[in-house]
């Protein structure tokens, strides 16, 4: 499964971890003791300064880039009549890094399914089978059994909870990582004290979710490797949705791609219909290099025009290349204005 394209991708490389009992009612300490036990948000700070692992040396390279790229049109225009020009832009992305998440997916299904085969003319016959979907070479082991169209499921159901992380970056963690680790050349006291300190660099918890995901294989379309990566994606985005409605600091702003027609590149993956409401957000950039945001809008999505980004819904004939809405309150829009979704 791809990270989703509205992340940046920060991961390091494990995507997969297994607990010895995740029917523990306190898995969020037991998430919490393997990041602990793992030095899991030391890997992330690590990872936003590039260290270098066999001379403990850090550049901000990755800062940089992300904090151009994070700038909007109207940020552009601002560092352009300053100074610094691009530094500014440039220094914008260290504030993405108290912006830095973990989600955990643990997903549950029922390993036991039926199969029905058309093989005999006259009769349908139904089969007991079992997979393991985290294992991959048995999943392909298995088609090789049921190549035949007509025994690949009609359906998969998966069960999944997520748990949202935050890492904790503030003035004074920042403050004792630039003091007592920073360095640019090699500094062997300094890159020894940044592998032994296990208390500065932490994860908080933000919350949970628990849904569910049904998909149907019509017509045996699908084989049983993209039906399970379909349940699974899907059921993904679902829960980062609601993650993202139930905790604001973990919301994602569009931008406005038009306002003649107002359109934005987010749809049905982010859980958008026509009883949605979007407020329309100004970025005004602060003296202390922050920004604050003026809401100059309400937008609501068009009934009929909301995109199907879904994973997978390509095989769906459909004429829209976004999600088409019409404002409700507010003065003249302007593209490269953010959206964020409103309770």
């Amino acid at each position: 499964m791809n990270i989703p394209e509205r992340f940046n991708d920060h991961s390091l490389g494990v995507r997969v971890v297994k607990f010895p009992n995740t029917q523990d009612e306190n898995i969020v300490k037991q998430i919490l003791n393997f990041s602990d036990h793992v030095q899991l948000p030391k890997k992330m700070v690590a990872k936003w300064f590039s260290r270098n692992k066999q001379t403990g040396t850090f550049n901000t390279d990755l800062i940089a880039e992300r904090g151009l790229y994070n700038a909007n049109k109207k940020d552009i225009i601002i560092a352009n009549n300053t100074i610094r020009n691009e530094a500014l832009l440039a220094d914008a992305g260290e504030k993405l890094i108290s912006h830095t998440f973990l989600v955990l997916c643990d997903y549950s299904y029922n390993r036991e399914y039926s199969t029905s085969s058309n093989r005999e003319a006259t009769e349908e016959s139904t089969y007991s089978k079992k997979i393991d979907v985290n294992n991959a070479q048995s999943v392909d082991a298995y088609h090789g059994h049921i190549y035949q169209k007509d025994n690949r499921l009609s359906s998969f159901e998966l069960t999944c909870t997520s748990y949202l992380f935050r890492l904790r970056w503030n003035d004074s963690v920042a403050a004792v990582f630039y003091q007592d680790y920073y360095c640019d050349s090699m500094d062997q006291a300094k890159a020894q004290a940044f592998q032994q300190d296990k208390s500065t660099f932490q994860i908080e918890y933000v919350g949970s979710c628990l849904d569910k995901e049904t998909e149907i294989n019509p017509d045996g379309i699908y084989t049983n490797q993209q039906l399970i990566k379909k349940t699974c994606v899907r059921l993904c985005d679902k829960n980062l949705t609601t993650l993202q409605r139930a905790h604001p600091e973990f919301r994602i702003k569009a931008p406005l791609v038009s306002t003649s027609p107002l359109k934005a590149y987010i749809g049905m993956k982010e859980g958008i219909n026509h009883l949605s409401r979007f407020e329309v957000l100004l970025p005004i950039f602060q003296k202390d290099g922050t920004y604050s945001y003026r809401r100059v809008g309400i937008i609501r999505p068009i009934p009929g025009k909301i995109w199907d980004n879904r994973f997978m819904a390509d095989e769906k004939e459909q004429n829209l290349d976004a999600t088409y809405f019409e404002q409700l309150s507010g003065g003249e829009l302007a593209p490269g204005l953010l959206i964020r979704e409103i309770d």
